[in-house]
């Protein structure tokens, strides 16, 4: 079974317990306004051009001109493939399950002197349900555990096929307020909500992950949702506060698109200690600092 993959990242050890290998798929159903990897959100491989690393050299034929390119022809691939400094790139690869695994597997002594395992990010896992349960068979066939990284929303019965095999979620919780989770991400959080309660009913063990950005989702008010969620749901072991990165702003560059205005930075030092005070003086859950 193949899936269309961003990348394979090893020695991880901020994705789930231990050293991990970090497994990147393609496909997002969120739109988030701040999202650190453009090119993750479509399924089909996209090109991407690094200006600062084009000689103008006309090996690729000027193919950068025609950005954004999407659903990518063989010619395409071709002229992508000449380009001698890696300018143009190809975002998205399709592997097999078997592949992944074997690569994966690389890295057992890691996995067995830490704790650790395959994390399946994204993208969104209930993108690619079919190729993300294979996944999980063939790493228990190998002793290898997993956790899976998931916005949440997708179908539940989906959700419900990984619980045997998946050792930890690790769930995001973007925004409180439905009608400002929508106008962050493009959906509401109505349904994200459901599903993260009915997993935590099914004896099951979450970390929430929570995305803050300056000005954007760092309300006070947000962060004390955040804190009664975590007192609510027993499952939940540890809340992660994960703060806004803008490497993405590159990104939608290279993708040809337009990006939001986003803080150019971020939070700061005196941000976060707020953000783990609020938090930390409403739940008796972890909080965990990057």
């Amino acid at each position: 079974m193949n899936g269309m993959i961003l990348d394979l990242v090893h020695f991880s050890v901020h994705d789930g317990p231990g050293i991990r290998s970090v497994l990147y798929l393609k496909g997002c159903p969120l739109r988030c306004i701040w999202c650190h990897s453009p090119e993750s959100q479509f399924r089909q491989q996209e090109l991407m051009f690094e200006h600062r690393l084009c000689r103008r050299c006309g090996s690729c034929d000027n193919l950068y001109k025609l950005l954004p390119v999407n659903g990518l022809n063989e010619e395409i691939k071709l002229k992508q493939s000449r380009c001698p400094t890696g300018a143009l790139r190809i975002a998205g690869k399709l592997c097999s399950a078997e592949m992944i695994i074997a690569e994966v597997k690389k890295d057992m002594i890691f996995f067995r002197e830490s704790g650790g395992g395959l994390t399946i990010s994204g993208g969104e896992a209930l993108c690619q349900p079919d190729f993300t349960l294979e996944l999980l068979k063939l790493a228990a066939k190998e002793k290898i555990n997993c956790c899976i990284e998931t916005c949440g929303f997708g179908q539940y019965d989906v959700l419900k096929r990984f619980l045997p095999l998946t050792e930890i979620f690790l769930f995001d919780f973007k925004a409180a307020d439905p009608e400002l989770h929508r106008r962050l991400t493009g959906v509401d959080n109505r349904l994200i909500l459901e599903n993260l309660r009915r997993l935590a009913s099914e004896n099951t063990r979450i970390h929430l992950r929570c995305p803050l950005i300056p000005g954007v989702n760092d309300q006070k008010e947000h962060l004390l949702a955040v804190a009664a969620l975590a007192e609510e749901l027993s499952a939940v072991e540890e809340v992660h506060i994960e703060p806004y990165n803008p490497m993405g702003i590159g990104r939608y560059r290279q993708l040809g698109l337009r990006c939001e205005a986003l803080p150019p930075a971020p939070p700061s030092e005196i941000q976060l200690e707020e953000y783990f005070k609020i938090i930390r003086q409403n739940t008796g859950k972890p909080v965990i600092q990057p």
